[in-house]
């Protein structure tokens, strides 16, 4: 079992210099540091058009050591995806706010990084899953009889029942995951959260 160290900075909830760059979080011999984070909130505050609570920084911080470990898992298990489509969900993202050219660029290059992780460790998920996101087909006719949906929607009933499978099965394979690398301090991390 790998073990992890994690360093908070009790300078984390003061506004850090980032021009010092601190490890703050240590996964297997990766960091997150106050830079990580500190572009983190730039950016969601941008997105959100307002200043984020010390609760909302935590939760980019724990989303932070989420990415890092589900990016670790995909590196070592050599998962690659297209980066059109990557380009392309980006480009859907994004077409969902309203940004200055400026903030498009910066945003656009740092949401890249993000959904490609998410679309590979998605790939990796449903590579190791794949009899159990096996969609019950009669279900799915039965629902299009029952309400008269019109058979073109098929394709996206299916979609949507993949999708939601996916994400259940994301989850609970991620939090199997995340005990190799969070066992030895998940007490203190949880301490520090709540």
């Amino acid at each position: 079992m790998k073990l992890i160290t994690i360093i908070f900075s009790i300078f984390f909830f003061c506004s850090a210099n980032a021009n010092e760059i601190k490890s703050i979080v240590q996964v297997d011999s990766h960091s997150i540091t106050n830079v990580d984070l500190i572009k983190e909130i730039r950016i969601n505050q941008i997105l959100k058009k307002r200043s984020l609570s010390d609760a909302e920084k935590k939760i980019l911080l724990k989303n932070l050591i989420k990415e890092k470990i589900k990016e670790i898992e995909v590196v070592k298990k050599n998962i690659s995806v297209n980066k059109s489509n990557v380009d392309k969900r980006v480009a859907q993202i994004l077409s969902n706010y309203k940004l200055d050219d400026l903030n498009q660029d910066k945003i656009k290059e740092y949401m890249f990084k993000k959904v490609e992780i998410n679309m590979k460790w998605n790939k990796l998920v449903t590579i190791l899953f794949s009899k159990k996101l096996e969609i019950n087909m009669n279900e799915i006719e039965e629902n299009i009889k029952n309400k008269n949906i019109d058979i073109k929607k098929k394709e996206e009933m299916i979609q949507i029942e993949k999708t939601k499978k996916i994400n259940i099965i994301s989850n609970t394979f991620y939090n199997e995951i995340k005990r190799k690398y969070l066992i030895k301090n998940i007490r203190w991390i949880q301490f520090v959260f709540y």
